[in-house]
């Protein structure tokens, strides 16, 4: 990989390739990484995001899309070294990283020595938690090496960005950093959904997800049309496979396949609401992508800054499965309600995190610290 001339930003994400043309699927962090990418060169700096795969070079709205060498994929002591010399290929002024991992460390680290600015950007609550069984639940890093690069990283940041003011208040508490709140980018789709057919679930199947409430909730009402859209996860092999023998004895369950994100934005229009059973959360992009199309989100524990309640966005269970069953069915026998919600949550998205609002944010931000005052 080489690099003409410097650029003013470079955003490193290894794992966010397959938003430009590469194969696989993105989780919400990378979609996050690519919006502020796009964010960016739109406002006119000159932008690279580095990942280890892509179908492209260049996007339309003026990214570079430039690649680790193919060593990253050997792990161990290759990929140290391919991270260390994209970092100093791709040449930024500043640096942004997502999500926590080693290169979280390798990033800051690199930064400093080159004196070059860092922002990390946290895309989970696990970002900034010290309990290792929690985060073995939550699919955070709870090895020593990569809790220590994670560490390492957040320290030589010249600007931490959280999602909400709960993560920013966690980040306080356990590690004595001071994030700035930036909350997530989302698109603004069409605000009418095409029909309201089934009750979607879009997640992985780890434990934090909590996939088998949703399936609890299917078997309490069998005559309603339950999707749920799945990805498996490294190290939660067992779960999976006992979603899936489940799910196979639920007539008004289909678990659909992992799918392009296009075709996941379509069930979207087709959804009565968006439910979520997970433990824990940052900003889920599920619940925008949701809100984004005018479909109500409701949750079984999770209610970010409590936007959901304070805001009319859908409903929360406080934990308790027979007050979510009792939820669903509501939605089924009042249209008017999941309407209401759903119009509530298109406007939400539209103020609250369209590009135009978020966008200047991170502009601010990196402007800030090219200048130096940050």
């Amino acid at each position: 990989m080489s690099a003409s001339a410097s650029a003013d930003v470079v955003v490193y994400s290894a794992t966010a390739g397959t938003l430009y043309g590469a194969e696989g699927h993105a989780s919400g962090a990378e979609l996050q990484t690519a919006y502020v990418a796009r964010a960016l060169a739109k406002a006119g700096f000159r932008v690279r995001h580095v990942v280890a795969s892509a179908g492209i070079s260049r996007t339309p709205d003026g990214v570079e899309v430039v690649l680790l060498s193919r060593h990253y994929l050997e792990g161990g002591l290759p990929r140290r070294r391919a991270i260390v010399q994209a970092l100093r290929e791709s040449d930024g002024s500043v640096y942004i990283q997502c999500p926590a991992g080693i290169e979280t460390g390798f990033a800051g680290m690199f930064a400093r020595l080159a004196r070059r600015r860092f922002i990390f950007s946290a895309q989970s609550d696990a970002d900034f938690m010290r309990d290792c069984e929690l985060l073995k639940q939550l699919g955070g890093s709870q090895g020593w090496s990569a809790r220590t690069q994670i560490r390492l990283g957040q320290r030589c940041a010249h600007a931490v960005v959280a999602q909400t003011e709960q993560q920013a208040a966690l980040a306080r508490d356990t590690l004595r950093l001071h994030p700035q709140v930036i909350r997530s980018f989302c698109d603004l789709g069409e605000p009418r959904p095409e029909a309201r057919e089934a009750f979607l679930w879009v997640g992985s199947f780890a434990g934090v997800k909590d996939p088998l409430s949703f399936l609890a909730l299917a078997e309490r009402m069998p005559h309603v049309p339950f999707w749920m859209v799945g990805t498996e996860r490294k190290g939660w092999q067992d779960l999976a496979a006992a979603v899936r023998e489940r799910a196979a004895r639920l007539s008004n369950l289909e678990l659909l396949p992992p799918r392009p994100r296009d075709e996941v934005l379509t069930l979207y229009r087709r959804a009565l609401a968006v439910v979520s059973t997970s433990r824990y959360e940052g900003f889920p992009n599920v619940f925008l992508e949701g809100w984004s199309r005018g479909v109500p989100v409701i949750s079984l524990r999770v209610d970010p800054d409590g936007v959901i309640t304070r805001h009319g966005l859908g409903a929360v269970a406080g934990g308790s499965l027979d007050v979510m069953e009792r939820i669903l069915r509501r939605y089924l026998e009042e249209p008017a309600a999941v309407e209401a919600a759903g119009d509530a949550g298109y406007r939400y998205v539209r103020r609250t995190h369209a590009p135009e609002v978020i966008g200047p944010q991170w502009i601010r931000l990196v402007e800030s610290l090219l200048d130096g005052r940050e």
